[in-house]
């Protein structure tokens, strides 16, 4: 027989923990949002993983490369102001990929990193840009407006200076790698040499030939083919014009009397009577340059290319500029319906895209292009358009990086020692409005006019 087992006794619960104290405080905890739904996130981003490859089969990889290289460009501008405020001791609490709704994101300390549908740009958040935001009083301390001016101005200015940090990169290596015409970006123009020579036109009867150079019209200095072009302009029909030319090292003189355009070029939309020269340039043999010449030469020409760019940009915001552009946008382009042809000089057929304003859509149309052609000429539209991109930026008006940069200096003036000044951004607002309103307008025009009337090469 088996012995009875004892019956078992229920346990006692375990005691409460004692209550705190009335007058104890438990600090706060800091709590972490749910993740988000990743299998659609993860859907999202198999969408767009598709989509692109699609793009790429049915448009050509170029057009996908310049898109990334596009976005690209503009990551590395918001990881400027991301880097640098990280180091200032400020608080970003965003750093997004694209706009719009979210498809994918990971929190990583105090930032929430991320991608965004619509892949027009980048944007991070850094907390109190001005006096008009909230921010918790634990975080105040870290926030951008109670930092130092060097701190501040420092943060704003990264995003615009990676611009031209990237556009002397591309320079170096255009000089050193890839070689341009006559070993200059910013000179190349000025290496052009006649391409093809127009039968019974004045550069015939004057005796041109391929391969000469004209460097003087009508006494004028030429430098550039747009110049002659110009030049010629300037002149009648019947005129003799003395040129000075370059054949094989040697000048000598000749004399082209101007005659009309001919009838076959004259029915691809130039005006009857036109005065025409007759030739067509092309580009000098390509140059590279040694590694330490391509060092030295690289400050240099990003400065003069950027001063061209400067003057274009000042020509379009002129008011002859901003009139042309607004016929351009009410006559939807028609001035400029021919496609792009080889120039010829003497005709009044510009490059359709001369003193022209290209949305994101037209500017991307010309670099893939571009890319098709080769991944020289890609690096110089991605050199063009880190440059005016870094130029535009600077602009001393909010919301340009450059108006923040703008309000720090005034801040700064302002303040005494013990006593910094924050401007008020709400008395700035009408103006912001106002910028804004601008932006979109040129941008839909713009747009608009690269959809009736495509850029072309």
């Amino acid at each position: 027989m088996t012995e009875p087992q004892a019956s078992e006794q229920p346990r006692p619960p375990a005691p409460a923990p004692p209550s705190p104290p009335a007058d104890r405080v438990d600090p706060p905890v800091d709590r972490v949002d749910p993740p988000e739904d990743y299998a659609t996130s993860g859907l999202w981003l198999a969408f767009l993983a598709a989509a692109t490859v699609a793009l790429g089969v049915w448009a050509g990889w170029s057009l996908v490369l310049t898109i990334g290289g596009v976005i690209l460009m503009i990551t590395i501008h918001e990881l400027g102001h991301y880097v640098t405020a990280r180091w200032a001791g400020m608080k970003a609490t965003e750093f997004f990929l694209g706009f719009g709704p979210k498809l994918w994101s990971t929190q990583r300390g105090e930032t929430e990193y991320g991608v965004k549908l619509i892949p027009a740009g980048a944007y991070v958040r850094i907390i109190g840009m001005n006096n008009l935001e909230e921010v918790a009083p634990e975080d105040e301390p870290r926030s951008y407006r109670q930092q130092s001016f060097p701190k501040r101005l420092l943060v704003v200015l990264a995003g615009p200076g990676t611009h031209f940090l990237q556009a002397l990169i591309i320079v170096f290596i255009l000089l050193a790698v890839a070689g341009v015409p006559g070993g200059s970006i910013a000179n190349g123009q000025s290496q052009w040499v006649v391409d093809e020579v127009t039968a019974d036109s004045a550069a015939s009867g004057a005796g041109l030939q391929p391969g000469d150079r004209v460097v003087s019209f009508d006494g004028h200095e030429v430098s550039t083919f747009d110049d002659l072009t110009s030049l010629i302009r300037a002149t009648e029909i019947g005129d003799q014009v003395p040129m000075v030319v370059v054949r094989d090292g040697e000048r000598f003189e000749t004399t082209a009397e101007i005659g009309p355009r001919p009838r076959d070029l004259e029915q691809q939309g130039s005006a009857a009577g036109t005065p025409f020269l007759g030739i067509g340039p092309t580009a000098a043999p390509d140059e590279k340059l040694g590694v330490v010449d391509a060092l030295i030469a690289t400050p240099r020409e990003t400065g003069e290319i950027t001063w061209e760019a400067v003057s274009a940009l000042g020509r379009f915001f002129s008011p002859s500029g901003l009139e042309s552009f607004a016929d351009s946008v009410s006559e939807g382009g028609e001035q400029s319906s021919q496609p792009a042809q080889s120039p010829s000089a003497g005709s009044q057929d510009e490059n359709q895209n001369d003193g022209r304003l290209l949305s994101i859509y037209g500017a991307i149309r010309i670099g893939a292009a571009l890319g098709e052609q080769g991944w020289a000429l890609l690096l110089m539209f991605f050199l063009s358009i880190n440059i005016f991109v870094g130029l535009i930026n600077l602009v001393p008006l909010l919301p340009f990086d450059g108006g923040h940069a703008a309000v720090a200096i005034y801040e700064r003036i302002r303040s005494r020692r013990g006593q910094p000044y924050h401007a008020d951004v709400a008395k700035l607002m009408p103006l912001v409005y106002a910028v804004f309103m601008g932006l979109v307008v040129l941008g839909l025009t713009a747009f608009y006019l690269d959809l009736v009337n495509p850029p072309e090469l």
